[in-house]
C-alpha cells in the first residue's frame, strides 16, 4: 500500500507556509509567546482570533479536541488536507509543551473513556440466563453455552457443531457440541493489551473464508503491537492475518492487513476491529480513529475508515480511490469515529456499520463507496466533558445517518436476522448496545427505522450477534465473559 504523501497545498495556504519555514530553531522553550509569534500566528492570528488562513483557537471551536495533549497532537502530527504541515521533526519536545501550555485548552485532560462503560441499572437489572422472556412477537429462551469467558468479543461457526470464539485477552476458543475446550488455541498471534481499564485493544473480531469449508482459512482482527509489548510505551494499530486451526493449533499464518508503520500510535481506544465478507467475496474491515479524529477523513491515513479487499489481502481494482496519487487504496469510505459493526443485508447486498459516537451521537449508516460520514466536522455529540464538539450535525460532502441515538447505547455488532427460528424477524437488524447491557430489534424499511424493541437486557455487556445455522441468536458478554444461545419457546398468533 502507499503512504500519504502532501501534493500541492491550496494557494490560499502559501503565507501560512512560509511562516512555518521560518522557524526559529534556537528559541527558548519558555518563551511560548515566541513561538507562537514566529510559527503560528500568521494563520491563527495573534490573538489567537483566526485569519483566512487558518480558525480560531478557543476551546468553543476545536474540532480535534482541545485539551493540552490534543494540542500538542495536532501540531506534532498536523492535519496535512486543511494545509497545515506536521511539526513533529521542526519543533522540539520542550517547544510543543511551552506552545500547548500558551494557546487556549481544555483544562478538563481526559482520557478517552470507552464507549461501554455500565451506566447505574435499576430492577430488573437484567434478564437472567438461563430462563425466558416474553417479546412481542415471541417468548424466548436463554441459554448458557459456555461461561468462564475472559472478555469474549466475538464468534463464527466453523460447522454446525463447531464455533470458534474470541477473548479480547488474546485467546481463541473452540466449543464442540456445546463443550468448551479447557484451553486456547495455541500460537494464535500477540496482542497488544494496555493496562488502563478502559484498554479496547486485544484479539477482537473473527471470520471465516466464504469458501472455509474447503480452505479452512479462519481470519482475525487484533491490535498488533509494533514493538514488544512495554504498556504505555508500545505503539500499535489494528492489523488482520489469516491462518488454520489444525490440532487444536494456529498454523500457516499470512499477514492479510498490515498499517503502515506511520499510522501506529500508544493510544488504546478506538481501534473499531469489525470484519465482514460480501457474498462476491470482498473483505471488509473497519478500523476506528484510534485517538486520532483529525485523519478520520484524510485519505492517507488509515484510521477512520472503511476498508476493502480480495481475500488475499490485494486491491479490489474497482475500490473508489483506486486511481487517486498518494492515498491507501484499500480505503472504501472514510469520516468514522468507532465503527464496531458490519452488517450485509441479504436482498439488497448493502453494507451497513454501527458507529461508536462521543457523548451522544452513536450512529447507524449505510456504507457507499468513497463516502464521507463526517466525523468530526459533523456529529450529533457532544465532547465528554460537555463542551460543544462541532456545531455541524450536517456537513457539504458527508453522509447522514440513517438513525443516530442520543443518549448513546455504546452501539456495538449488528447482524440482519435471517433464518427460521425467528421467521417474524427476518430482515430486521439485530443490534447490541453496550451501556444498557441490552439487543435491540430494528424494523427497517426503505432505509428508514420504522419501530424499536428492546428484546433483551444482559448481566454483560453483549458484542455482535451471530445467527447461527440453526436460526438461534448467539450473544458474547464479558463481565461476566458467557456465550448465551437464545431460541423461541412460542410465536405470537397472526
Amino acid at each position: 500500500m502507499k503512504l500519504y504523501t502532501p501534493s500541492l497545498l491550496p494557494p490560499q495556504f502559501a503565507l501560512c507556509l512560509l511562516a512555518f519555514a521560518n522557524i526559529s530553531s534556537g528559541a527558548n522553550p519558555e518563551d511560548a509567546g515566541q513561538i507562537y509569534k514566529e510559527n503560528c500566528s500568521a494563520c491563527h492570528g495573534a490573538q489567537f482570533e483566526g485569519t483566512g488562513l487558518g480558525p480560531e483557537l478557543s476551546t468553543g471551536s476545536y474540532i480535534y479536541g482541545g485539551t493540552r495533549s490534543d494540542i500538542i497532537r495536532v501540531v506534532a502530527n498536523g492535519v496535512i488536507s486543511k494545509g497545515m504541515p506536521s511539526f513533529q521533526n521542526t519543533l522540539s519536545e520542550e517547544q510543543l509543551n511551552a506552545l500547548a501550555d500558551f494557546i487556549p485548552s481544555r483544562h478538563l485532560e481526559q482520557t478517552e473513556p470507552e464507549e461501554s462503560q455500565p451506566v447505574p441499572a435499576t430492577e430488573p437489572s437484567y434478564d437472567v440466563a438461563p430462563g425466558e422472556v416474553s417479546t412481542l412477537d415471541y417468548r424466548v429462551k436463554m441459554e448458557l453455552v459456555a461461561q468462564g469467558l475472559e472478555t469474549p468479543w466475538a464468534l463464527a461457526f466453523a460447522d454446525v457443531d463447531t464455533i470458534l470464539l474470541t477473548e479480547r485477552a488474546g485467546g481463541l476458543r473452540v466449543i464442540k457440541k456445546g463443550k468448551l475446550h479447557k484451553k486456547p488455541v495455541k500460537g494464535t498471534p500477540e496482542v497488544w493489551i494496555n493496562s488502563h481499564k478502559w484498554n479496547q485493544g486485544g484479539l477482537l473480531d473473527i471470520a471465516l473464508h466464504p469458501d472455509y469449508a474447503k480452505n479452512g482459512w479462519v481470519y482475525l482482527c487484533y491490535s498488533h503491537p509494533l514493538n514488544k509489548p512495554q504498556q504505555e510505551q508500545t505503539l500499535g494499530m489494528i492489523r488482520i492475518v489469516r491462518g488454520k486451526v489444525k490440532r487444536h493449533a494456529w498454523t500457516q499464518q499470512e499477514v492479510v492487513f498490515e498499517a503502515p508503520l506511520t499510522d501506529y500510535n500508544a493510544n488504546f481506544w478506538h481501534y473499531g476491529g469489525r470484519m465482514i465478507f460480501d457474498a462476491e467475496g470482498f473483505l471488509y474491515f473497519s478500523v476506528g480513529d484510534r485517538g486520532m479524529r483529525e485523519q478520520a477523513r484524510e485519505p492517507g491515513r488509515t484510521v477512520g475508515k472503511i476498508h476493502r479487499l480480495h481475500a488475499n489481502g490485494d486491491i479490489p481494482k474497482d475500490n473508489p480511490f483506486i486511481a487517486q496519487q498518494g492515498v491507501l487504496q484499500s480505503i472504501y469510505s472514510l469520516g468514522l469515529r468507532n465503527p464496531q459493526g458490519l452488517a450485509i443485508h441479504a436482498g439488497t447486498g448493502k453494507l451497513w456499520a454501527s458507529e461508536h459516537g462521543p457523548r451522544g451521537g452513536d450512529e447507524l449508516n449505510i456504507i457507499k463507496p468513497g463516502a464521507d460520514f463526517g466525523w468530526p466536522v459533523a456529529s450529533y455529540g457532544i465532547n465528554y466533558d460537555g463542551t460543544i464538539l462541532t456545531p455541524n450535525t450536517e456537513f457539504e460532502g458527508t453522509e447522514q445517518p440513517v438513525i443516530y441515538w442520543r443518549p448513546s447505547i455504546g452501539v456495538s455488532g449488528i447482524t440482519f436476522y435471517r433464518g427460521n427460528e425467528f421467521p417474524f424477524w427476518n430482515d430486521k437488524l439485530l443490534v447490541t448496545g453496550l451501556r444498557y447491557h441490552e439487543l435491540t430489534l430494528l424494523s427497517i424499511h426503505n432505509n428508514r427505522v420504522q419501530h424499536k424493541e428492546t428484546l433483551l437486557n444482559f448481566e454483560g455487556r453483549p458484542y455482535e450477534p451471530v445467527v447461527g445455522p440453526d436460526g438461534a441468536i448467539y450473544v458474547v458478554t464479558d463481565s461476566p465473559g458467557q456465550l448465551i444461545r437464545i431460541s423461541a419457546v412460542k410465536q405470537r398468533k397472526i
